[in-house]
C-alpha cells in the first residue's frame, strides 16, 4: 500500500505531507512538515521506518530551525536504542518513537496496541521535541472510545501534556485531532491551489 497524507495544525499555520509506503519488508514513513511552534517557524523532515508488525526500527529527522540539527534514532531487535551511535538505556521500555508536533506517530503506537471497544493501554515512548530536539521517555495511554461508521475513537492521555481525542480511520491514521490536527482530503487540496 502507498498512500499520501496531508495535515494541517488546527490552530497555528503550518502543514504536515507524508508519504506512506507498506509492503512486505516493513512499513517507511517519509514526511515534510513546516509548523509555527511556540513563536518558532521550522521545516522539518522525517523518515520512519518500523518492521511489518509495527514495531519502531529508526527515525532520521531533520529539522531547520536557525541551522539544520539532526538526529539518527535506533531501535535494534532486542529493544537497545542508540542515539547517533550512542546507547540510551534510558529509553530501554519504549516501545515507539513519539514526535511532539506529527499526527503520524500516533499510527505504528495504535497499530501495536489493537484495542478493542472500551480497552486502554499504557506504552512508554521516546518523545521528541521537535522545536529543541530533546528525547526523553514518556508514558502515553491510548483507550479505544467507540466506533462510528468508518472512524474509530480513542482517547490519548500523553504524560505531561493535555489529552485529546483521536480520531482514525481503517488504517489508525489519523482523520482529526481535538484542537491540534486535521487530514486534508484530496477535494481539499484542489481547492485550496494557487490557480
Amino acid at each position: 500500500m502507498q498512500q499520501t497524507l496531508v495535515w494541517k495544525p488546527w490552530h497555528n499555520p503550518g502543514v504536515e505531507n507524508l508519504r506512506l509506503n507498506i509492503d512486505e519488508n516493513g512499513i517507511q514513513a517519509t514526511s515534510h512538515l513546516m509548523q509555527s511552534l511556540r513563536g518558532h517557524s521550522i521545516a522539518a523532515t522525517y523518515v520512519l521506518n518500523c518492521d511489518p508488525r509495527w514495531r519502531f526500527r529508526r527515525l532520521w529527522l531533520k529539522v531547520d530551525n536557525h541551522g539544520q540539527r539532526r538526529i539518527d534514532l535506533k531501535r535494534d531487535i532486542r529493544g537497545n536504542w542508540f542515539h547517533n551511535g550512542e546507547p540510551r538505556p534510558d529509553l530501554q521500555d519504549c516501545q515507539q518513537v513519539m514526535l511532539s508536533d506529527s499526527p503520524f506517530t500516533h499510527t505504528p503506537a495504535l497499530q501495536r496496541c489493537a484495542l478493542e471497544n472500551g480497552q486502554s493501554e499504557q506504552l512508554q515512548v521516546a518523545y521528541v521535541d521537535l522545536l529543541t530536539l530533546k528525547i526523553e521517555a514518556r508514558g502515553q495511554r491510548y483507550q479505544h472510545l467507540r466506533q462510528e461508521g468508518d472512524t474509530t475513537l480513542y482517547r490519548s492521555d500523553p504524560e505531561g501534556l493535555q489529552s485529546c481525542e483521536l480520531a482514525v480511520d481503517e488504517h489508525a491514521l489519523l482523520v482529526k485531532a481535538s484542537d491540534q490536527f486535521l487530514r486534508l482530503s484530496s477535494r481539499d487540496l484542489r481547492l485550496n491551489t494557487w490557480v
